[in-house]
């Protein structure tokens, strides 16, 4: 009579942590003590008598040498090229082990041994070991060995490590020691941590200046990478008379005048803002402040009736990440329109105490100092402000007992106001932008569902707002 045996439900699987480990153990005493070795490698002017197994288990490089029909695989002595003796015994006592020695003296050989037969644990911890000596004079060297053996770990890192870095290694030797091609792959990078762009400017002009007889032919490639609308013209003008070669002088005016003539021709045309340039943007990274400006603030212990309009300007830093108070208006108000044109802040219109004003105020970064522009036609107050191709728009807000429709331009060039156009609606407190060169608003005292203007400032219906947005 047969019988059938059921696996028992309550049994169920243990693991021995130790047993791999004792194993392994066990299979390196066995090299080291010469028993079952099958297979003996040369190596440079040393001898290793090893187990096939173990190798090819280890390393697919081993794998496809014993077991791929080639011709090392009948042989009891195998040559290993590519290698020296010392760096393949760290790599051999790995394989045995799990344990490899790592420094400064051996990484950049053992990683390229270890990269070459795929023992790609040794290839992370060596990439580990070098991420923790990096530092702003040996960051170039290490991006430029990543480059060589195709580490896309350790070259992801060290360009990071670049970006993050700029500043500190764009004076270094190892900097001007790029090559024309790494140095354009850095200086277009969106992800350098840079002050302002004329720093990439100065950084790409101090690398063609270093062999200048060899570099000089690459001048337009190069500062093809720097963000040229972002530059004052007179601040290039002042750098470019101070060049000593009168060819890269004359080679740097003509860019320079090329770059202007194309940014006042997109002014003057009105070319779509899609078609104008990414370089027209700060880079990603690059050191931005957010300003707050005038506003208005209730009295302690006050009702909103008691506020007070504010003059006080204060500035965030993305790089410190703190607030910090600048130049004060010359004129208290609040309900003022806020825009950037030029790298220059604008403060339009406000009111203070029932007073409405057209008075304008431009702020210049560099001198930390308000200056005073033109006048509006119109004193005007929770007005829209937008900029365009280099222009400023005021769009509406109350003027003086009603709420206005009109719109004005602001020339920075000209420093002039003009009335170029009315919104079909009138309407204040509300809020306008640009996109594709076309302009588009949505206020609070909205009769029509219907918003765009364009640069001409005829107002054409778009789209209706839904109830819900």
């Amino acid at each position: 009579m047969a019988c059938t045996v059921y696996p028992s439900t309550s049994e169920s699987p243990f693991l021995a942590e130790r047993h791999a480990c004792l194993i392994l153990a066990q299979i390196n005493k066995m090299r080291c003590g010469q028993h079952f070795c099958d297979v003996q490698l040369q190596v440079g002017d040393k001898e290793f008598k090893v187990h096939r197994l173990v190798l090819a288990a280890s390393s697919p490089y081993f794998a496809a040498l014993f077991a791929g029909g080639m011709k090392e695989s009948s042989k009891d002595v195998v040559q290993i090229l590519g290698v020296n003796a010392d760096i393949f015994q760290i790599l051999l006592d790995f394989i045995y082990t799990g344990i490899v020695s790592i420094g400064e003296s051996n990484v950049q050989e053992l990683i390229v041994a270890a990269d070459m037969f795929q023992i790609t644990e040794v290839v992370d911890l060596c990439c580990e070991f070098l991420k923790e000596q990096i530092d702003p004079t040996n960051c170039i060297g290490l991006f430029q060995f990543s480059e060589q053996i195709a580490c896309h770990d350790l070259m992801e890192f060290t360009e990071n490590y670049i970006h993050a870095h700029f500043l500190d290694i764009q004076n270094g030797e190892e900097f001007l020691a790029l090559t024309k091609d790494q140095l354009v792959k850095v200086l277009r990078s969106e992800e350098l941590s840079i002050e302002d762009e004329y720093q990439v400017f100065i950084a790409a002009m101090q690398w063609i200046l270093k062999d200048l007889g060899r570099r000089k032919k690459h001048v337009v490639e190069v500062l093809d990478t720097v963000r040229f609308p972002l530059l004052p013209p007179q601040r290039l003008l002042k750098y470019i008379e101070g060049v000593p070669d009168f060819s890269l002088r004359v080679a740097l005016q003509t860019l320079l005048k090329e770059y202007c003539e194309v940014s006042k021709s997109l002014k003057e045309s009105k070319v779509s803002s899609f078609l104008q340039p990414s370089k027209a943007r700060p880079r990603r990274k690059a050191r931005k402040y957010l300003y707050a400006v005038g506003g208005y603030t209730r009295l302690q212990g006050g009702r909103w009736s008691d506020s007070r309009a504010l003059s006080c300007v204060e500035r965030f830093d993305t790089f410190s990440q703190y607030w910090t108070t600048v130049s004060s208006l010359h004129q208290a108000r609040s309900g003022l329109g806020v825009v950037v044109v030029g790298g220059m802040v604008y403060a339009i219109g406000g009111e203070k105490d029932s007073m409405i004003f057209d008075c304008t105020e431009r702020y210049d970064p560099i001198t930390k100092q308000w200056a005073t522009v033109a006048s509006m036609n119109h004193p005007r107050c929770g007005l829209g402000v937008c900029a365009c191709y280099g222009a400023i728009y005021a769009f509406g807000g109350w003027i003086g007992a009603e709420i206005g429709t009109s719109i004005e331009r602001f020339d920075p060039d000209e420093n002039n106001w003009e009335v170029v156009g009315h919104m079909s609606v009138p309407r204040y407190n509300f809020g306008c932008c640009e996109i594709q060169g076309e302009m588009g608003r949505n206020g609070f005292n909205e009769g029509s569902q219907s918003w765009r203007v364009h640069c001409s400032c005829k107002w054409s219906p778009v789209c209706h707002r839904r109830q819900d947005c």
